[in-house]
């Protein structure tokens, strides 16, 4: 029997999900308190389905029924007995906790539920709900319908049931998952925020333009596109959110000044098609290095993920040339370990422990 599955949140992720879904043969039910979003979603599927026909990644027949299978609802009633229900509304807690609440009189016995929250700890989104045992995060990247990692976020009251329902669902949609732990940022996030915030802060620091940080973290750490192209794409508001998420790890995880300013008046940062390399590259590249280096130590030293999936992860999700493990171990030891130390005396941070650091360096498990 096919997976029943719904969404609650019909925006850029539940979309997203939503249409990824449907084409793989699933029929999605999806739910929004503003009515006017399953239709712009019905639109945005046939464009998306439209586009696919045109380059031979579907056919015409298989986009009429694709289109076919997302079907708006009009309460939450409507969506509680399906097999999986993925949350994706706006990312604020009790925004969050407040749908998990209303959900629980129409929840399906065994139904899992699974929320999309980039930073949020799951834990606390189902935090004295009588079906914790049944919620856990899956953990989409933008654009949903097209980007392969999943996140797959078990809680400390996730089942193990819970978790196995979630990884069949991701294989019948061909998605690759990445176990994560409840931890804050989980994976890819923990360190992708960090490295775009120490970018703002070397524009706030006067080192360089933009453009010209751009240009350095595409020709040295050999990303697809630079911090603030994709800070242009993710949206400044998304991206402070997420980066605000993760303060309570201190100073060196707080949002910039600019980056919440810029946020709060949602003013993209204007990058130049000419830039070129400034004198201070060298500079540049060792603070995002490092701003990278940091975080990702850390989630070895807590647990969080595997450090092959993580680098893999960071290939996929975010379009890195290597992954950040990758990435430390292609420096001089020295180099690395010096950027490490001074942005960790920058923030007052403690530093990772000189056993994972080699650990890493020398490729070691």
């Amino acid at each position: 029997m096919a997976m029943k599955l719904s969404i609650v949140g019909c925006g850029l992720m539940g979309g997203g999900i939503a249409i990824d879904a449907a084409r793989h043969g699933i029929g999605v039910r999806v739910y929004d308190t503003r009515p006017e979003s399953t239709d712009d979603l019905h639109r945005r599927a046939a464009g998306v389905y439209a586009r696919w026909v045109k380059n031979g990644r579907m056919t015409q027949e298989a986009a009429r029924a694709s289109l076919a299978r997302i079907a708006p609802t009009g309460t939450l009633a409507e969506v509680g007995d399906a097999d999986l229900i993925i949350e994706a509304i706006f990312e604020d807690l009790t925004l969050k906790r407040g749908l998990m609440a209303a959900l629980a009189q129409h929840l399906g016995p065994d139904t899992i539920v699974a929320t999309n929250t980039s930073a949020l700890r799951v834990g606390a989104i189902a935090e004295d709900l009588t079906f914790a045992d049944r919620v856990l995060g899956l953990h989409y990247f933008s654009p949903a319908e097209v980007s392969p990692l999943v996140e797959v976020v078990r809680a400390p009251h996730t089942s193990e049931v819970a978790v196995a329902r979630a990884l069949t669902f991701l294989t019948e949609t061909r998605r690759t998952p990445l176990p994560c732990a409840d931890s804050p940022g989980f994976a890819i996030n923990r360190f992708f925020c960090p490295y775009y915030n120490e970018a703002v802060r070397l524009v706030e620091d006067g080192l360089a333009t933009p453009s010209e940080v751009d240009v350095v973290a595409r020709e040295r750490l050999g990303v697809a596109a630079g911090p603030f192209t994709v800070l242009n794409l993710i949206g400044l508001r998304v991206a402070s959110r997420a980066m605000e998420n993760l303060a309570s790890l201190g100073p060196f995880y707080a949002a910039s000044s600019e980056l919440l300013v810029r946020a709060d008046r949602n003013t993209p940062y204007s990058i130049a098609d000419d830039a070129t390399v400034p004198e201070s590259s060298d500079l540049i590249e060792d603070r995002l290095v490092a701003a990278l280096a940091v975080p990702a130590l850390e989630l070895l030293e807590e647990g969080v993920a595997g450090r092959e999936e993580t680098d893999r992860g960071a290939v996929m999700a975010l379009k890195f040339e290597r992954g950040p493990y990758a990435l430390i171990r292609s420096y001089p030891v020295t180099r690395v370990g010096a950027a490490i130390e001074a942005i960790c005396k920058r923030y007052q941070h403690p530093p990772p422990s000189a056993d994972t650091i080699g650990s890493v360096l020398s490729n070691v498990d």
